[in-house]
């Protein structure tokens, strides 16, 4: 479990799960993933629902700049956990067309990710977010941590990303939370049983992204959508999105287009 956006802005969609749509018929015979309203809810659930703040009403957020990581390490193993970053977020920006880049000048920077240990993690959170108490569930929870804020626009302006490296490691979770946080900072930010195969999953093994997150992030990065849309606005343009990504043949080929450059086929796994 990880925590997601801790800040003014777009939080909980109580489950209003779209309207009556005719599913296409070239929904047939295909994965669940591949499913027409399968696609569409889990949209709406990794979207615009709140793990840990569901108290106001949801809005789409996502990047609509550049995306500059300062990355930090005091736990050792450093050039492995940066080439694991810089091989990821490469992915991510293949993905979505959002360019991310690094600077070693933290005051440059718009993401922070710090990898470190357990112990100093409220220390980091304290430093780069804010008093912990605010966010104890999350610190009592999760293994790794991730925040952004965002502008009343509904575009993301900044992140941080905590990966306690022995704790994670300890719980077989390095790799997950590289791949899951990063990329729920791009503006997928809850976690649903229900949403599988899916690195959203708090209960799934998926470690890299599966093809129904590619989809995912393909919707969320869509010219047809707009950071700050309300749930009701991206409800009525999303049966385009999604019009769009079957003609593309977007879905039915996301099993292999997600392996495009992956961490998974980086490590050879």
């Amino acid at each position: 479990m990880s925590l997601k956006q801790i800040t003014h802005g777009f939080i909980a969609l109580s489950v209003a799960l779209v309207s009556c749509l005719s599913a296409p018929t070239y929904a047939k015979e295909k994965a669940h993933w591949q499913q027409y309203q399968y696609i569409y809810d889990s949209f709406l659930r990794i979207a615009l629902q709140r793990e840990y703040d569901q108290s106001q009403t949801p809005r789409l957020v996502r990047w609509e700049q550049p995306i500059k990581i300062y990355f930090e390490s005091d736990i050792g193993d450093s050039y492995l956990q940066g080439q694991l970053l810089s091989v990821h977020t490469k992915h991510l920006t293949s993905i979505t067309g959002v360019p991310i880049y690094y600077t070693q000048d933290i005051k440059q920077a718009n993401i922070i990710a710090s990898f470190t240990s357990k112990d100093q993690i409220e220390d980091k959170v304290w430093r780069y977010i804010g008093n912990p108490e605010n966010i104890r569930q999350a610190l009592d929870e999760a293994i790794c941590l991730g925040n952004f804020g965002v502008s009343q626009a509904g575009e993301i302006q900044r992140g941080v990303i905590l990966i306690p490296v022995n704790y994670a490691r300890q719980n077989a979770r390095f790799l997950d939370c590289i791949v899951e946080e990063i990329t729920q900072l791009l503006g997928l930010p809850n976690d649903s049983d229900e949403v599988y195969p899916s690195i959203f999953n708090d209960v799934s093994s998926d470690i890299y992204l599966s093809p129904l997150d590619y989809i995912l992030l393909k919707i969320l990065y869509s010219p047809r959508l707009k950071a700050g849309m309300t749930a009701k606005q991206v409800d009525q343009v999303l049966p385009d999105v999604l019009n769009d990504l079957y003609y593309l043949k977007i879905i039915d080929n996301a099993a292999s287009l997600v392996q495009q450059g992956s961490l998974k086929n980086f490590l050879g796994d």
